[in-house]
């Protein structure tokens, strides 16, 4: 008899429609500007040792480094692990502290980096060098980390000034499956905790409710993150996006989307489902 090995696993590429992503983008852009121009409380504390106006700081930047990204500049940093030391520098260094005027760079910004990717677009151009030398990501990836960006920090301000901030699952799905997903693949063993995951060798399934998946297969250290099922699935998780987003950013407790059911976990050996979080590193 012969025997018909198993189809390698396809490495995961984003599916994201990048018409779709751009209209988030351009959305939540908007939102986000409009958020800081009535902020009352610019000194709360929001994220670590930052205060709101510091995150807004960073927020322009991020959109004007990814910008520079679309429009050909290549990579910034020469390891992933540099980024943290960089943006803190960017931070400190920044003299603008006006919230209204970061408002208006963000919005323009936010403006210029959609004309370029529509630019590249139209011209058939189809990816870019990333922040990391030796990465390169599809156009729909740089929206998603736009979109990220204005999601996630969008969130932080909006939670240190006291107002809501809706993101729908399909707003999050777009930035797991267009940015998260994708960096996590092209960083691999750089995103992982080394210590935490010593001698695991288990793949699991991240399924998002709404549509999407992808697999995460972890082996002594290494990480391969695929769009197809591995020969062999141990644990199967069904998440709620924005939840799992959040949890994946550090935002909000694992524990508490697991008593909501909106982290839940199934398969072989489900009890691996709690230690997915604390087996990857977070810049």
């Amino acid at each position: 008899m012969t025997v018909i090995p198993d189809a390698a696993p396809v490495p995961y590429v984003t599916d994201v429609d990048a018409d779709v992503a751009t209209k988030a983008v351009r959305e939540f852009g908007a939102r986000v500007s409009a958020m800081l121009r009535a902020v009352r409380h610019p000194s709360a504390p929001a994220l670590g040792s930052w205060d709101l106006t510091d995150v807004a700081v960073h927020l322009s930047h991020a959109v004007d480094g990814v910008k520079t990204m679309a429009r050909g500049s290549g990579s910034i940093l020469t390891d992933l692990w540099e980024l943290p030391g960089f943006l803190e520098t960017l931070v400190s260094g920044e003299e603008e502290r006006d919230l209204a005027a970061l408002a208006d760079r963000i919005e323009a910004s936010v403006a210029e980096f959609l004309a370029v990717v529509a630019a590249a677009r139209s011209s058939g151009e189809a990816d870019r060098a990333w922040l990391v030398e030796g990465t390169r990501m599809p156009l729909a990836t740089l929206l998603c980390h736009v979109l990220n960006e204005l999601v996630v920090h969008g969130g932080d301000i909006a939670k240190a000034e006291g107002v809501p901030w809706p993101v729908s699952a399909q707003e999050a799905s777009l930035v797991l499956r267009g940015f998260l997903f994708p960096v996590v693949a092209a960083m691999g063993r750089a995103m992982v905790d080394q210590k935490a995951a010593a001698g695991l060798r288990a793949n699991f399934e991240i399924r998002l409710r709404g549509g999407g998946r992808a697999y995460f297969g972890f082996d002594d250290g290494d990480l391969r993150v695929t769009a197809t099922a591995p020969r062999r699935v141990h644990c199967h998780l069904s998440v709620d996006p924005n939840a799992f987003m959040l949890v994946a950013w550090g935002r909000r407790s694992q524990w508490s989307g697991i008593a909501r059911g909106q982290l839940v976990a199934w398969g072989r050996r489900p009890w691996l489902g709690v230690r997915l979080r604390p087996l990857m590193r977070n810049p």
